[in-house]
């Protein structure tokens, strides 16, 4: 996430304007660290449903949302990186996010891995495996998934695999998440929790 994010307004011409983008964010829940004519600067990057949302809201009132390519390119990324790791994923054979986004963005991949790194503060791969560890604490605390059954539905290439990359990123091993889930479900059972 990036901090104090700038966006980009055409049509904000005076204080009026000023006013009237502040109550558009205010409604839409996006905390705002200062409104000038034409940008705002927001606490952290808008995902891609909010830029949708806030850009038909300020699309209504007159006023256009701008991006520039960079920032498009890195939320199109994220959102690959999303809907590739979010566990209903079919991987095909010999699958390379590389080439997916080579064929989806049609951007050079070396090109858009640099991009991303520069205005991300972290490596295209780095955010790729964070993203996807952290998917794998969700399912391993709130499914009944298998550390197997989560390896594939991740695209890691083995268990092994992910228990390595998995400690090598949290410090942790895989089982400490699992023994959350058991102490939830005994929880909100009523149950002790066995040490």
């Amino acid at each position: 996430m990036l901090s104090n994010y700038k966006i980009f307004i055409k049509g904000m011409v005076c204080d009026r304007c000023i006013l009237t983008i502040r109550e558009v964010f205010r409604e839409l829940n996006i905390p705002v660290v200062n409104i000038n004519l034409g940008e705002v600067t927001t606490v952290s990057a808008l995902s891609a449903p909010d830029i949708a949302i806030l850009s038909k809201r300020l699309s209504v009132l007159g006023f256009t949302l701008l991006e520039d390519k960079k920032t498009r390119l890195i939320r199109d990324i994220k959102s690959l990186i999303e809907q590739v790791y979010s566990g209903n994923y079919d991987f095909p054979d010999n699958f390379r996010f590389s080439d997916l986004v080579v064929s989806t963005l049609n951007k050079d991949y070396n090109t858009a891995s640099s991009i991303f790194s520069e205005s991300e503060d972290v490596t295209l791969e780095k955010y790729i495996m964070e993203y996807r560890i952290e998917k794998t604490k969700e399912l391993l605390v709130y499914t009944n998934y298998t550390l197997a059954d989560i390896a594939y539905k991740l695209g890691f290439s083995s268990t092994a695999h992910l228990s390595r990359q998995f400690k090598s990123t949290t410090g942790l091993n895989p089982s400490y998440f699992k023994e959350i889930r058991k102490t939830k479900l005994s929880l909100s059972h009523g149950e002790d929790p066995q040490p």
